[in-house]
């Protein structure tokens, strides 16, 4: 049925505002509490938490809802400024400014990964920190800054360096902890986790909260390095997002301190603007610090427990295999057995662990241990046989020996063993049917020049007959081929019967058949004469007479020519009449 349009257009993907509505709330509660922390309200804020929550909405969410984002963002960065500073005109750019870097930080970050983590590994998070903590609130904060200068005269310089430093320093802390739980990377991690691993993690942050409570709210002792040494026992025992949550932490912690002018930051006495960039520099030297270590931890686990699986899945397929192995160390003792040991050789597992090679060779095949043998003499090579074990002697089992090398060492051998059993018989029933005439059923040319092969061996007299109809062609062309067939099968039936198992027959091809008799020439002639004796006596249609025609040659050491002898004196027989076998020697 061919496609209409309906089927070929895809539905329309429904837009979600929620996302969009959560970063906004956010971005005005953020914008609003460092506005009355932080600023006279003229300057720029010292800290902006702001612009991350939705930088973080757009890293998380696709281009499609980014608009109304955007536009949501730059309304509540409104609301807060009206709400906190006095009004001017000039307020109603700030939003702009500001989504504006928002936009073209998330923008750069989207273009590397359409899905991108910001901090899993450290490229990347050189990449972050470099858009988002340095290029884009710095192409803020020259706009933004000449803004303020014609809303409230500010100067440049100052307004510019408050601008920047906090704006980078909101973007650092906060967007990487607010985009793990939008989208819902924090939600699947402790999920993942095991009550037991939960419980430590919950334990590890309160941890790290409180050296950073006691870090930051004191102003006597220079206790910065406190909390880098704890966030880094987060990132070794909870992972990366538990390492973003930590930096959160420190990062609010240390931004409430400076409010309020205490804590370790406000030792150096160089003015709000210059602890605000020294700030932002430690928190990015913790990130730099603690994210390779959570990355490494992260994908040794990973590395764990994906051996683990690939070890319980190998465990798994070794236990359910139709096959069995068995791994022997060098003096030949079994280590380890897996498989099918009880149906392939008669053995339990608990009998073959431990058992020398020896002990398993008697009571399941010689093979085994020659097989051993030759894999420790020649450890470059797999050696295979087959076997018929003991226990189960109309089994057949093909066996794969090889060496364990280690550091160019045999340290053992492994032996794989399954069972071939209806293999070798469909096997033996293609060779069989290779050398088989199908219409006949006896032998064909092929069968005939393997049965040669193996009669060189022999030293006793034999010969070689070779028959055929007489006017079969005639017979064919009267009575049709159905008739034809059903001669040349009852032909091959007579020869067949007379030959025994003694005697070997074969159709050569067309009406042609060729016997190989183990006697000398006059009992040959007395057995081929028999055979077309009893071919006369056949009826395969009222006013069908079947004959053949004969010629005989020993066989002598040359078969080549014994087959040529016995092919002139057929035709000899047909040119003296027909219906007669020719032994003369001519």
């Amino acid at each position: 049925m061919p496609f209409d349009e309906a089927t070929l257009v895809a539905p329309p993907k429904r837009l979600t505002i929620a996302p969009a509505l959560v970063g906004a709330l956010l971005y005005f509660a953020f914008a609003t509490i460092t506005i009355l922390l932080t600023s006279d309200g003229r300057s720029h804020a010292t800290v902006w938490l702001a612009d991350a929550a939705v930088l973080a909405v757009l890293l998380s969410r696709p281009k499609s809802e980014w608009p109304l984002a955007l536009l949501f963002g730059w309304a509540a960065n409104l609301a807060a400024n009206a709400l906190t500073r006095d009004w001017a005109p000039g307020i109603v750019l700030y939003g702009g400014i500001n989504m504006g870097q928002v936009l073209l930080a998330g923008s750069i970050m989207r273009r590397k990964s359409e899905n991108i983590d910001i901090l899993a590994d450290t490229p990347t998070a050189l990449s972050f920190l470099f858009w988002a903590g340095f290029v884009a609130p710095a192409a803020g904060a020259i706009i933004g800054s000449a803004v303020s200068v014609v809303n409230y005269g500010e100067s440049f310089l100052p307004s510019f360096a408050r601008w920047y430093a906090g704006n980078a320093l909101g973007f650092v802390i906060l967007t990487p902890f607010l985009k793990s739980w939008f989208d819902g990377g924090y939600v699947k991690a402790i999920k993942a986790r095991l009550p037991r691993q939960r419980l430590e993690d919950t334990a590890l942050l309160f941890f790290h909260g409180a050296v950073s409570v006691v870090t930051f709210g004191q102003s006597g002792l220079p206790l910065l390095f406190a909390p880098l040494c704890s966030l880094l026992v987060l990132a070794i025992r909870s992972g990366r997002l538990a390492t973003q949550a930590g930096v959160v932490m420190v990062g609010v912690l240390g931004a409430l301190a400076a409010v309020y002018h205490v804590g370790p930051v406000a030792l150096i006495h160089r003015g709000p603007v210059f602890e605000a960039i020294f700030f932002q520099s430690y928190l990015a030297i913790m990130l730099a610090a603690a994210l390779p270590v959570a990355a490494l931890v992260a994908s040794r686990a990973e590395a764990l427990a994906d051996a683990a699986r690939r070890e319980e899945l190998l465990a798994m397929i070794l236990e359910n295999s139709p096959d069995a192995i068995l791994s022997f160390d060098a003096g030949g003792r079994c280590q380890w057995v897996e498989g099918a040991t009880d149906e392939l050789i008669g053995l339990s597992k608990a009998i073959c662990r431990d058992a020398p090679i020896d002990q398993l060779s008697v009571l399941v095949s010689p093979v085994l241990s020659s097989l051993s043998d030759a894999a420790l003499a020649t450890p470059s090579a797999s050696h295979l046989a087959d076997l018929h074990p003991a226990s189960l002697p109309t089994r057949t089992l093909e066996v794969a020996v090889k060496a364990v090398l280690s550091d160019d060492r045999v340290v053992g051998t492994v032996a794989m063993i399954r069972d071939v059993t209806r293999q070798r018989a469909r096997e033996r029933e293609i060779a069989r049917l290779a050398v088989t005439d199908p219409l006949t059923r006896i032998a064909n040319r092929a069968g005939f020049e393997e049965a040669i092969t193996r009669r060189r061996t022999t030293a006793a007299p034999a010969c070689i007959a070779i028959f055929d109809i007489d006017d079969f062609k005639s017979i064919n062309d009267r009575w049709g081929h159905q008739v034809g067939d059903r001669i040349l099968k009852d032909v091959a039936t007579v020869a067949l019967a007379i030959a025994g198992d003694r005697h070997f027959i074969a159709r050569l091809g067309g009406d042609e058949f060729v016997m190989l008799l183990e006697c000398d020439l006059a009992a040959g002639w007395q057995i081929i004469e028999r055979v077309r004796e009893e071919v006369s006596a056949l009826s395969a249609v009222p006013g069908a007479k079947v004959t053949i025609s004969a010629g005989i040659a020993e066989l002598g050491d040359d078969p080549v020519t014994a087959v040529e002898v016995a092919d002139r004196r057929l035709y000899l027989a047909k040119r003296s009449g027909r219906n007669r076998t020719v032994a003369d020697v001519f």
